[in-house]
């Protein structure tokens, strides 16, 4: 079973953004390597394929992106975390809870490796949207602004994002090895 990465809390813009890019590069690589006779398969007994967990992933870094990337005006307007009351570790990264067989995948068919490498290039490109958003940020607005949701600053909501892209791949990765073993 694949070691995934720990998210841990950046003092900077520049440490958050090469942790993101740190994490992207583990994903592309994983995602990579993944078996394509299982790419389009559904979680057996439920669950999202091994494609929709990776096009999760990619929408979060564009939608949340825009978030992140938001103009400071509008930002304002749900006011300013003074401090913020969470540590990275007690961030929870899903609703879903308690779960703890994921089950696995069956063979499918349809499985397209071009449709997997331009998955894996829109995974990178959402990967540089979300940095660049994060780059136009100042120390201070990412540690005042809010983030989306959780009551969190933007620092710490984009390590939300990160744990939360993080948990959908492992789902894969904990399925895929039910599955091959």
């Amino acid at each position: 079973m694949t070691q995934f990465p720990t998210v841990v809390y950046s003092e900077s813009k520049e440490d958050l953004i090469k942790q993101y890019i740190s994490v992207n590069d583990f994903l592309y690589k994983f995602y990579k390597e993944t078996p394509l006779e299982y790419f389009n398969s559904k979680g057996f007994p439920e669950g999202w394929s091994i494609k929709r967990n990776l096009k999760h992933v990619i929408s979060s870094n564009y939608s949340f992106g825009l978030w992140i990337g938001a103009p400071s005006f509008f930002l304002n307007l749900f006011g300013k975390i003074k401090k913020s009351h969470h540590s990275v570790e007690k961030i929870n990264p899903t609703n879903r809870n308690g779960i703890t067989d994921y089950g696995r995948y069956l063979k499918s068919e349809n499985n397209s490796q071009e449709e997997k490498d331009k998955l894996l290039k829109q995974l990178n490109d959402s990967c540089d949207h979300i940095c660049r958003k994060i780059d136009k940020r100042t120390e201070n607005e990412l540690n005042e602004f809010r983030g989306f949701f959780l009551n969190i600053n933007l620092k710490m909501f984009c390590l939300f994002v990160l744990k939360h892209n993080l948990h959908h791949s492992n789902v894969v990765n904990l399925r895929l090895k039910s599955t091959l073993e």
